[in-house]
């Protein structure tokens, strides 16, 4: 991975999850550096959500990635953990908890999932869903986007509940500028467009991403 990866690798994931061996070139947690990334980031809304957001119900974390959950040492208020959809964790269910589902695939399996592993009146969050087969901003299937970035072309969308939607133009030295709030999702083409066209008006072709260091535009 980038030196950047290694260092998030190394000196926070390992660190905070107690990994098994640490991170090392070739290592578990080096391999598979995304699952148990996730895995960290789940732990932090546990922890953040105790008491809180979650109303004090025991928090599990459910994922599809290939993470081997015996190397994590430290897994903070996240009190359960286990595989999507397999029977262990359907078994080990326990009525009223928070379920954080990461990376569990596209959209058409969410309400399979909440049959599963929700419970009612229990919060069941989707994190960090590596592809969306909506074509669209979101989903489609009813779920609130707490937190949402998502890159497109010379720009971002980005919305923290319970704040507006926002299209965000990225100028040519890497600084950011909101062009407009929507209080209702808008759709990915008019996000786009108006970020793209306002890009073009501005700094015409000369708004490629710069890597520097690397001497060239991406």
């Amino acid at each position: 991975g980038t030196p950047l990866n290694k260092k998030f690798g190394t000196n926070v994931v390992a660190k905070d999850l107690k990994f098994e061996g640490g991170y090392k070139p070739g290592s578990e947690i080096s391999r598979q550096l995304i699952g148990y990334s996730n895995i960290y980031w789940a732990k932090k809304i546990a922890g953040a959500a105790k008491g809180g957001a979650f109303g004090g119900k025991p928090c599990c974390v459910l994922t599809a990635e290939q993470v081997i959950f015996s190397k994590i040492k430290n897994m903070g208020d996240l009190s359960r953990s286990g595989v999507v959809l397999s029977a262990k964790a359907r078994q080990e269910g326990r009525n009223g908890e928070a379920i954080l589902c990461v990376n569990p695939g596209g959209e058409e399996t969410w309400d399979r999932l909440v049959s599963a592993h929700g419970s009612p009146n229990a919060p069941f969050i989707v994190m960090n869903n590596a592809y969306s087969t909506s074509y669209d901003l979101g989903n489609k299937k009813g779920f609130e986007e707490a937190y949402y970035l998502k890159r497109i072309s010379k720009g971002w969308v980005f919305r923290t509940f319970p704040g507006p939607w926002q299209a965000i133009i990225e100028k040519p030295d890497g600084n950011c500028e909101v062009l407009k709030s929507y209080k209702q999702k808008p759709s990915l083409r008019e996000v786009s467009e108006l970020v793209r066209e306002e890009s073009f008006k501005r700094y015409a072709i000369g708004n490629d991403r710069w890597s520097k260091g690397f001497g060239e535009r991406l």
